[in-house]
């Protein structure tokens, strides 16, 4: 239900985002668009830009620069213009303009190129590719008055010669640092702190039992999956991870059994702390994002499985859990790490997607039947599983009070509920 919702959400956003191309006004009337119209003006289909400077772990292009001293400036460029195989860069000294925001004067005004070097091969359409200009070649070592360059790109086809309008210049300006400032570049800033975070589930119900009444001997394996920017680095997708956590102990790790005549039907038992509660550290994701959209894409969740005990040994349920939290830390790494930038919300997609897997029946066979699980004569039995995920910013936003975790865990061999609450600290 969950991935339907987020399917329906973002076809309604995409044709939000269509709906600017068909004017309304023209559907109605049924007008051809194409009659009585004249071309437009042509616009230019490469688009440049060069990295500005917000600190560590983060990243943003910009189409003007400012700059202290006569170093290298790295850009990045990127075109869609039919025919062009190769690319160059050039410097001019003197302003001007390309694409359809010319106007006639300035179209007569060609710039002044100072410097130039060869791109090689235009990346493919959808893609960047990024070089770096050494403006001590051709700026002064420290100016007097303030300079201004603009950078451009000019796309050429397979003889070489220029095809299509040149990108629109990045304007950098270059002027010797003020005798008020200080250089703070040698001393390193401070990282983001962590938000601490507390996960706690608190209460475990039965609701439909599996084999009677006070006859269920219930056990947890509970995962706390943190996909956040401490491991995940948006800029780095290969060498990004998740956390995980979850506790090694699974027979009787609720502290009930048959024995006691537990659990009734429809009574809350607490659930102990050394299977339930959790604490760690976040972080928004890096790398340049809006502040709030890398909170909202930071994540928590917490995936809880359900059994009942019969004559599966120790040895194979343990092992069945580690199984299940090896391979969990296996598919979600490569669910991140085949996400290819800027598509971060497909990462969290890959996980959601990779921890619906594992809550089905026939996935967990497959991970754990190699060590046992499931091979006893009268094998322990798979209650069900449910799990739930939290951004950064809803867990900063709710502030100590928390959120409530709700999670119904049932199949047609019982049915379990388990409550708690995750909170910052």
């Amino acid at each position: 239900m969950r991935l339907i919702n987020l399917a329906a959400t973002m076809l309604f956003v995409l044709a939000l985002a269509l709906q600017p191309i068909f004017p309304s006004s023209l559907a109605s009337q049924g007008k051809n668009p194409q009659q009585g119209t004249t071309p437009g003006p042509p616009v230019t289909k490469t688009k440049l830009e060069a990295k500005g400077s917000c600190g560590p772990d983060c990243e943003q292009w910009v189409k003007t620069l400012t700059i202290e001293s006569a170093n290298k400036v790295t850009f990045r460029y990127s075109t869609e213009q039919p025919g062009a195989t190769s690319a160059i860069w050039q410097v001019s000294d003197k302003p001007f303009s390309s694409g359809s925001q010319m106007s006639p004067a300035q179209a007569s005004q060609a710039p002044h190129v100072i410097a130039s070097g060869a791109l090689g091969q235009v990346p493919s359409p959808g893609h960047v590719s990024t070089f770096d200009i050494n403006f001590a070649v051709f700026a002064p070592k420290t100016p007097t008055t303030p300079v201004n360059y603009w950078v451009f790109v000019v796309t050429k086809d397979g003889r070489a010669n220029a095809i299509g309008l040149a990108s629109s210049p990045v304007k950098v300006s270059y002027h010797a640092p003020s005798k008020s400032s200080v250089d703070l570049s040698g001393i390193p800033v401070d990282p983001p702190k962590p938000m601490p975070i507390q996960i706690d589930l608190q209460s475990f119900t039965v609701n439909v039992t599996n084999e009677g009444i006070g006859d269920d001997d219930p056990y947890l394996f509970v995962v706390a999956i943190y996909a956040d920017g401490t491991t995940v680095k948006p800029l780095n997708l290969k060498g990004s991870s998740v956390r995980l956590d979850s506790p090694t102990k699974t027979h009787n790790n609720l502290g009930m059994d048959a024995f006691s005549d537990d659990p009734k039907t429809g009574k809350p038992y607490n659930i102990p702390s050394s299977i339930g509660h959790f604490e760690k550290g976040i972080l928004p994701l890096p790398g340049g994002l809006p502040a709030q959209t890398a909170r909202n894409l930071s994540r928590v969740t917490i995936l809880v499985i359900t059994m009942d005990e019969d004559n599966t040994s120790d040895s194979a349920a343990n092992a069945g859990r580690k199984a299940l939290v090896d391979n969990l830390q296996k598919e979600l790494n490569a669910a991140i790490q085949s996400t290819t930038p800027p598509n971060i919300p497909a990462i969290q997609q890959r996980i959601t997607d990779k921890i619906v897997a594992a809550v089905k029946k026939e996935t967990l066979k497959d991970w754990w039947a190699p060590w046992g699980l499931f091979d006893a004569v009268d094998p322990d039995d798979f209650i069900g599983a449910d799990f739930v995920t939290f951004s950064y910013a809803q867990i900063q936003n709710a502030g100590a009070n928390g959120l409530p975790i709700n999670l119904e865990c049932k199949s047609s061999d019982g049915s379990y509920t388990i409550n708690g609450r995750i909170r910052s600290k």
